[in-house]
């Protein structure tokens, strides 16, 4: 474990103020939910993120349905993004916090890609939270709507789970 040399006091409500460097390292933003570890004596702090337990079955989903359409499939979801190096443009990001199914016009999707994109979003929510979206981009073909049931299919699977 690293010592980072910053220290806090808890106040009399036994809140705590994680510092500004660590929340900009960690991506930790107003309204981020966490998590307490306990860990050999220690207490032990991480984000939260409810789809961090579905990533290996949301990548094998993502890839699954590249091989199926040959179009790019990819996971709205901070962590997912991060990892995958894909940077959207925020507008675009900003219009996949949906909570219906909703396919869109051409568009620019990619920060440093002029290309235009038409596509799918498919949302995942439960109890009116928005958990991350599928989008398919229509990089190769347009799908049929016999084509959309299998993701449809895992996106109401993930609503499900995330409402146990």
């Amino acid at each position: 474990m690293k010592a980072t040399g910053i220290v806090r006091r808890l106040d009399d409500l036994g809140r705590l103020v994680i510092p500004k460097e660590i929340r900009k390292q960690y991506r930790l933003k107003e309204g981020d939910s966490i998590e307490f570890f306990i860990d050999n004596g220690r207490i032990v702090i991480q984000k939260f993120d409810a789809m961090s337990k579905h990533m290996e079955e949301i990548e094998i989903m993502c890839s699954t349905l590249h091989a199926m359409y040959q179009n790019t499939v990819m996971f709205i979801q901070e962590e997912w993004l991060h990892k995958k190096e894909i940077v959207l443009k925020e507008s675009f990001l900003e219009d996949c916090h949906i909570h219906r199914k909703r396919v869109f016009e051409p568009r620019q999707v990619y920060e440093k890609d002029p290309k235009e994109y038409g596509g799918i979003i498919y949302p995942i929510n439960a109890y009116g939270d928005w958990y991350g979206a599928f989008v398919v981009l229509f990089d190769k073909k347009e799908l049929t709507q016999e084509e959309t049931y299998a993701l449809e299919a895992f996106v109401q699977l993930l609503s499900r789970q995330q409402q146990e």
